[in-house]
C-alpha cells in the first residue's frame, strides 16, 4: 500500500486543462454514443434535491498523483469548477490501485494486495485525516481486475455494495467512527442476477443504477427496512456502454465520464418517478487524464420520506403454542408492556410445570409472535414490533433465546412464517403498501434472511382478480405439499378473500382467485378437511364466522382456483376476534373464537361437511384471543388468558365422539362442568415464575 501523504501541489500545472471558462450553455448536449439513443421522453416536473455548496471529486492520474477538484453545483450540473487539479496525494494512486468516494469526507481505496484503506481530506483545513491511509478490511483484491473495477460502489452513508462473480449483490457496513468492520459483513442482499451487470452505482437513498451492455436499470433498497422496492426497472435505454466510470454525488445524480474524457451530469428525481433533464449536461471535459474518478457520495439529498406513524397494538393479542421435536410444548407471547415472553414445559405430561424467560432486547412488540423450527430442529420465533419490522429470535444452547435480530419491514400485522422442502425458512406477511411481500433464509440452518422483495408481475387473469390490495392480516398455507409454492391468505381493501400463491421459484406471486362476498375483515385462516379440499374462515361485517370450501372458476379462458360463492356462515355466534382452525384426529376440521361476550367457543364440523352449534370451552370469560396448540398424536388444546391474567390451557374431550382426544394427565383434575366438551386449566400455579401477566384489554 503506497504510504501517501496529503501534500497540498504548489504547482497550479494542470495535468486537466478546463480553461478559464467563464460561462457553459446548461442545456449543452454531448451524446455518450454517435447513435441515436432511446431516452425518457419527459423530464421530471419536480427537481427538488438538498445539496452541499460543492462536491468532492478525486481523479487518480495515471502517473500516480491523487488530484482534487470541487463542482460547486451538483443540483443541476452546470460547468463550475472553483476548484481544479489540486494534488492532494503523492504517487502510487494508478492502476491496479481502485479509488472510491464515500461519505462524510471518507474516501476508500482498494491497493494491490487486495486491502481495504480510508482516508479523509478537509478541503477547508487543507489537510486529511489518516493522512496515510487506515486499512480497515481486507479481501478486496478481485475488485482491482479491470474487469471487475464497476462492480463495486459506495453509497450516501458509507455503505459498500460489490457484485461477485457468482452473480450475487453484497452488502458492507463499517463503523463511520472507527473504520471497524460491522457484524454482517460481506451478506448478500440478492443472491443472482446481478452478474449480467458490468457497473454498478449508488446514487443516494438506497438508489443503484445498473449497467447492461447500454441500457441502465434502476433498483431501490431500502437499507433500514431491508426490502427491495424496486427490481430491475428500465431507466435509460442504449448509449451507455461508451461510459468509463459512473459516480454519484447523492440525492440521484449520476456523473457519467465518457470515454473521450468529457462528464456528463444527470440526475433522477426518486419523488416524481423521472428523470430532471433529458438532454444530458455536459459539466466538463478533459478528465481522459485519470486512470479512475472518485466523488464524495453525500453531497446531496433527496427529500426525506416521512417516518411512517407506529403500528397499533392488536387488542387481545393471542400467545403463540407449539409442540417442538422435543415433544414440549413452547409458549410465547407479548405482555402488557410490550415485551416477549417465552415459556417451556419441564414435564411433557404436565402444562403445569412451565419455566419463563425473557428474550432479551424484546420489547414494543405489538402482535401474536409466530414460532416454528428450523431444519435443524431449532426452535425460532417471529414478533411484529411497535415500528412494522419483523424480528427473530432463536433458542441457543443451554435453552436461552438469542437477542433479536432486526428483519426489517413494513407491516401493520404479524408474518406467516413456514419451512419449505429445501428446508429454508420463509416468511410472508402483507405490507402496510397492501402488497405481499416475502423473505427466505438464505440456506437451511442460516443466520442470514435475504432481505423482503415483492414482485407485482401478476399472471394474466380476468378483470377484477388481476390487482388485490391487501389489508395486511395474512395466513399461509402449504397447498398439495408443495411448501416450495404456499398460497397466502389476505383481506384486500373491499373485504373480499383474496389468494396469493408463489410461482415454483418464488420469483413472484400472483391473485390466484378474490371471493365473491365481501365486507369480511380480520385475519383469515385455512386447513385441508377430510374431502381433500382446503376450507377458509373469515369474521364477516356481522361479526359472524363465514366459511367457504376451495373452487374452481373459468374466466376469461383461465381457470382460477379460490374461495367463490356465498360461502356459509356458522350461526349464532358474534365475535370481534378472528377465528383459528384446528383438524381432529379423524381429519374433520373445528373452529375456535372468543366470542363478542368475551367467552371461547368452539363448533365441530359434522359428517356432511356442514358445522354444528357452538360449545362452551370455559365457563370463564377470555382476555385474549384463543390460540391453539396441535400435537403430533393429533391431540390439541386451546390456550389463552383470563381476565385475572391466569394462562388457561383447555383440551378437547372424549365427550366429543369420534374427535375424541383424551387431554394430556396431569391437568384433567382442575376440568370444569360435566357437560363441557373440554377439560383443562390453569397452565402454572402462583408464583410459579411467569414474568408478568398479560393484561390485554379485557
Amino acid at each position: 500500500m503506497p504510504k501517501s501523504r496529503f501534500r497540498p501541489s504548489a504547482s497550479r500545472a494542470a495535468a486537466l486543462t478546463l480553461a478559464a471558462v467563464t460561462a457553459l450553455p446548461l442545456g449543452l448536449v454531448c451524446a455518450p454514443t454517435a447513435s441515436a439513443d432511446s431516452i425518457p421522453a419527459t423530464a421530471a416536473p419536480s427537481a427538488q434535491v438538498s445539496c452541499r455548496p460543492q462536491t468532492e471529486l478525486y481523479g487518480a492520474a495515471t502517473d500516480g498523483p491523487l488530484k482534487y477538484y470541487a463542482h460547486a453545483d451538483p443540483a443541476n450540473g452546470s460547468f463550475n469548477w472553483p476548484v481544479i487539479n489540486k494534488q492532494i496525494g503523492g504517487g502510487g494512486w494508478q492502476a491496479p490501485r481502485l479509488t472510491l468516494g464515500g461519505a462524510g469526507g471518507w474516501f476508500y481505496s482498494i491497493n494491490s494486495e487486495g486491502n481495504l484503506f480510508r482516508y479523509r481530506y478537509d478541503p477547508a483545513a487543507n489537510s486529511g485525516e489518516h493522512d496515510r491511509g487506515e486499512k480497515i478490511d481486507d479481501g478486496w483484491g478481485a475488485f482491482i481486475a479491470p474487469a471487475r473495477r464497476n462492480r463495486v460502489t459506495v453509497d450516501d452513508r458509507g455503505n459498500i455494495f460489490a457484485v461477485f462473480d457468482d452473480g450475487s449483490l453484497r452488502f458492507y457496513q463499517y463503523d463511520q467512527k472507527t473504520g471497524a468492520v460491522l457484524p454482517g459483513r460481506g451478506r448478500i442482499i440478492d443472491p443472482v442476477g446481478w452478474g449480467e451487470y458490468d457497473l454498478i452505482v449508488a446514487a443516494g437513498d438506497g438508489l443503484i443504477f445498473a449497467r447492461k451492455g447500454g441500457d441502465l436499470y434502476r433498483y431501490r433498497f431500502d437499507v433500514d427496512r431491508q426490502q427491495w422496492l424496486d427490481v430491475k426497472v428500465p431507466a435509460w435505454a442504449v448509449g451507455w456502454q461508451n461510459l468509463r466510470e459512473i459516480r454519484s454525488a447523492g440525492g440521484g445524480t449520476l456523473y457519467a465520464l465518457h470515454q473521450d474524457g468529457t462528464l456528463f451530469w444527470y440526475r433522477w428525481d426518486q419523488n416524481a418517478g423521472a428523470w430532471v433533464d433529458t438532454s444530458r449536461r455536459k459539466s466538463g471535459w478533459g478528465f481522459q487524464v485519470f486512470q479512475g474518478i472518485a466523488m464524495r457520495t453525500d453531497a446531496c439529498h433527496a427529500p426525506a420520506q416521512p417516518e411512517p406513524a407506529p403500528v397499533t397494538p392488536r387488542p387481545r393479542i393471542p400467545a403463540a403454542v407449539r409442540q417442538g421435536k422435543d415433544q414440549l410444548i413452547q409458549q410465547f407471547y407479548v405482555d402488557e408492556r410490550g415485551w416477549l415472553i417465552q415459556g417451556t414445559q419441564r414435564e411433557i405430561n404436565d402444562i403445569g410445570t412451565v419455566v419463563y424467560t425473557v428474550v432479551p432486547g424484546a420489547q414494543n412488540m405489538i402482535d401474536q409472535p409466530v414460532v416454528t423450527e428450523q431444519a435443524d430442529g431449532t426452535p425460532m420465533a417471529f414478533v411484529l414490533g411497535k415500528d412494522g419490522h419483523i424480528y427473530m429470535t432463536k433458542r441457543q444452547p443451554g435453552a436461552t433465546w438469542s437477542p433479536l435480530t432486526d428483519l426489517g419491514g413494513n407491516f401493520a400485522a404479524a408474518p406467516t412464517v413456514l419451512r419449505n422442502s429445501k428446508g429454508m425458512v420463509a416468511v410472508h406477511a402483507f405490507g402496510r403498501d397492501g402488497k405481499l411481500w416475502y423473505l427466505n433464509q438464505r440456506a437451511a440452518n442460516s443466520e442470514d434472511f435475504i432481505p423482503w422483495r415483492t414482485q407485482d408481475a401478476y399472471s394474466p387473469v380476468a378483470a377484477g382478480y388481476e390487482r388485490a390490495t391487501f389489508a395486511g392480516a395474512s395466513q399461509a398455507t402449504v397447498v398439495d405439499g408443495e411448501s416450495d409454492r404456499p398460497f397466502v391468505l389476505g383481506i384486500d381493501k373491499q373485504g373480499r378473500l383474496g389468494v396469493n400463491r408463489a410461482d415454483d421459484q418464488r420469483n413472484g406471486w400472483w391473485v390466484w382467485g378474490v371471493s365473491d362476498v365481501t365486507g369480511l375483515t380480520g385475519t383469515p385462516v385455512a386447513a385441508r378437511g377430510a374431502d381433500g379440499r382446503m376450507m377458509a374462515f373469515a369474521r364477516n361485517k356481522d361479526g359472524e364466522i363465514w366459511v367457504a370450501n376451495e373452487s374452481a372458476r373459468s374466466s376469461g379462458g383461465k381457470t382460477l382456483n379460490g374461495f367463490f360463492g356465498d360461502g356459509a356462515v356458522i350461526p349464532g355466534v358474534k365475535t370481534d376476534g378472528s377465528p383459528v382452525v384446528v383438524v381432529n384426529k379423524d381429519k374433520t376440521l373445528g373452529v375456535v373464537v372468543r366470542d363478542d361476550k368475551g367467552y371461547v367457543r368452539y363448533a365441530a364440523q359434522r359428517p356432511d361437511g356442514s358445522f354444528g352449534g357452538w360449545s362452551l370451552v370455559w365457563s370463564g370469560k377470555a382476555a385474549t384471543d384463543p390460540s391453539i396448540v396441535q400435537l403430533g398424536d393429533g391431540r390439541w388444546g386451546v390456550f389463552f388468558l383470563d381476565t385475572e391474567g391466569v394462562e388457561r390451557m383447555y383440551w378437547l374431550s372424549a365427550a366429543n365422539g369420534s374427535t375424541a382426544l383424551a387431554a394430556p394427565g396431569a391437568r384433567t383434575k382442575r376440568s370444569i362442568e360435566p357437560e363441557s366438551r373440554f377439560t383443562g386449566g390453569p397452565t402454572a400455579k402462583q408464583g410459579a415464575g411467569r414474568p408478568t401477566a398479560n393484561t390485554a384489554t379485557k
